[in-house]
């Protein structure tokens, strides 16, 4: 277990749902294990305040440790950030982290937790909460793979874009496994720094809004560069992101 996912762990988990009315608002999943913690100190202060969806966040965690994550990332927000109990209503502008321990799910834009079935160490919890995110939400759902090893949220991921959800993977993440095999489908839509991650967010939950559900595409090759990278580096191990942006986007045009 990696030094930075071990500082968190778990409360109880209650069965009796908060009283609070179901909404349909957007939902953000973000997916990450070794490094995601540290990108999230980075990713949250650039949250607006008063964004109109919710992000849920499904760590790698040591199922033996209580959990202090709402308590570490909360001091990078004023967003409400809660430990996710069994059916809790999610509602726009707050971080719900899941407990240790357990599995996540959501329905009608509630979080159901289940029974940790699975050997330590060979669930996917991500890939299970990404499908149900996907079914839940169709077009009206995000996932982020941020920092970490392996592969789990690939599946997941994949199941998001195929029910017309957005997807995006962390640029220059600190462990970045995770992060390679999502490239490697073809089915990430951005691929950005941490920093610009909301920002993006923000921006589709906007046109989705308005009715716009497509971005115009830009004319301009540079602009598809970061994803390109990362999809060589992933697919070559060779790492393009240092040499210069002209070069290589007439190299892409050829």
């Amino acid at each position: 277990m990696p030094d930075d996912v071990d500082e968190t762990a778990s409360q109880d988990l209650p069965n009796e749902p908060r009283a609070v009315p179901g909404t349909n608002c957007p939902v953000v999943g973000i997916g990450a294990s070794a490094g995601g913690i540290d990108a999230l100190r980075h990713l949250l202060p650039n949250v607006d305040p008063s964004c109109s969806f919710a992000f849920i966040v499904v760590l790698h965690l040591d199922p033996d440790h209580k959990s202090f994550l709402a308590d570490v990332i909360g001091r990078s927000t004023s967003l409400p950030v809660v430990q996710i109990k069994d059916r809790m209503a999610v509602e726009s502008g707050h971080i719900y982290v899941i407990p240790p321990n357990a599995g996540l799910n959501i329905h009608d834009g509630r979080l159901l937790l289940t029974p940790p079935t699975a050997l330590r160490g060979q669930r996917n919890v991500i890939d299970e909460f990404f499908t149900s995110l996907a079914r839940d939400q169709g077009e009206k759902a995000a996932c982020v793979i941020l920092s970490g090893t392996g592969s789990d949220g690939t599946i997941g991921l994949r199941a998001i874009k195929e029910n017309g959800g957005l997807t995006i993977a962390q640029l220059e993440a600190e462990y970045d496994g995770m992060m390679r095999n999502a490239v490697s489908t073809g089915l990430v839509d951005f691929v950005l720094r941490v920093e610009e991650i909301p920002a993006k967010l923000a921006d589709y939950f906007g046109r989705l809004n308005n009715g716009k559900r497509e971005e115009t595409p830009s004319s301009d090759p540079v602009d598809y560069l970061g994803p390109i990278t990362a999809l060589l580096r992933a697919r070559t191990g060779h790492d393009f992101s240092n040499y210069k942006e002209r070069t290589i986007a007439r190299r892409v045009q050829r």
